[in-house]
């Protein structure tokens, strides 16, 4: 008989501020520390505009909103790490361990600090779940990530979408401006492929996009029955939508890991980014270029130094063919 060791953690702040597809790859964790601890209190920091993720989330009894732009030793940084010192944390899981954060858990007087460090041999779900088990040695996994809404936001996507025939798929073709390169399909590529999957299901392309994408994107509009959010939508009502979908089509991006921790099918595109750290972990499939360079995970492709190309010659590969043959294994059922 295996006897578990008493847990002496009982209040945890964890820490992740920035991506939006890197605070979805936490919840693994933290839904792993609950199940394993259901009497830990665990506390989350991230940014903001990321808090609707967790504030609905059964696992997490408190968010706290922190400007990641924040200096080190600023006023902010001082008041915050006085406000965290009234929470008697017993432990910090470090998710984010720049300088400025791990001098804000020092300043809160949190005495253990579990320090995540990046290993590109596992996905980074796996990755975080590791960090976790520096503080929960007995801790089991959780496989699959789960991000909840609210009842309201879900309530605004079905209404804006009771008008338009079924099935919903969502082409999230935003990142043209993003810092990394080699994540982005080309826009011609997307109406190619979104007039065939109208051809074959019918129903309605949804398309998702950031604000700055709006019009270098606007020749998505090209594609038959297709309705344009790009840029309309903040985060949060924009994965409500998301939430609808019957199927999800994305480079390496926020949306598409959101897109799988809602449950929903996903086909996600494959260049410069390696899958086997950040590709769809539950419902999806990664199609990865076949170029030799891949994965490169460069932020800057190198062919497009040398040229006056505007996608990677990884993504402009992938056969929208590929793709529909993904599709079909979902929509099929």
């Amino acid at each position: 008989m295996t006897v578990m060791k008493e847990n002496k953690i009982k209040k945890i702040l964890v820490i992740r501020t920035g991506a939006i597809g890197d605070v979805v790859h936490t919840t693994g964790l933290i839904h792993s520390i609950k199940n394993t601890a259901p009497d830990v209190q665990i506390h989350y920091m991230t940014d903001p505009i990321l808090d609707f993720m967790l504030k609905n989330d059964f696992s997490v009894e408190k968010v706290i909103p922190v400007d990641k732009k924040f200096k080190p030793f600023s006023h902010y940084t001082f008041n915050l790490a006085k406000e965290l010192r009234k929470e008697n944390y017993d432990a910090a899981i470090n998710l984010q361990p720049s300088f400025k954060i791990r001098l804000l858990v020092f300043l809160a007087g949190i005495k253990k600090e579990f320090i995540y460090k990046k290993d590109f041999k596992v996905h980074a779900v796996k990755n975080f779940w590791q960090t976790g088990l520096k503080a929960f040695p007995d801790m089991k996994e959780e496989k699959n990530l789960k991000i909840y809404l609210s009842k309201e936001t879900t309530l605004r996507a079905k209404e804006r979408l009771k008008q338009f025939k079924r099935p919903f798929i969502v082409i999230n073709a935003g990142g043209m401006f993003s810092k990394r390169q080699g994540r982005t399909y080309p826009v011609d590529r997307w109406i190619e492929l979104g007039n065939k999957i109208q051809q074959k299901y019918s129903g309605t392309i949804i398309l998702n996009g950031a604000k700055e994408d709006r019009d270098f994107l606007s020749p998505l509009n090209n594609i038959k029955n297709s309705v344009n959010f790009i840029g309309e939508l903040s985060l949060e009502d924009s994965c409500a939508v998301i939430s609808q979908a019957d199927l999800m089509i994305s480079g390496d991006s926020g949306p598409l890991h959101i897109a799988t921790a809602l449950g929903i099918k996903s086909v996600g595109l494959y260049g410069s980014m390696p899958a086997r750290r950040t590709g769809c972990y539950s419902n999806g499939i990664n199609i990865i270029s076949n170029k030799k360079c891949v994965p490169c995970n460069r932020r800057k492709c190198k062919y497009l130094k040398i040229s006056n190309k505007i996608y990677a010659p990884c993504m402009e590969e992938i056969k929208t063919d590929t793709i529909l043959d993904a599709i079909d294994k979902y929509l099929k059922e």
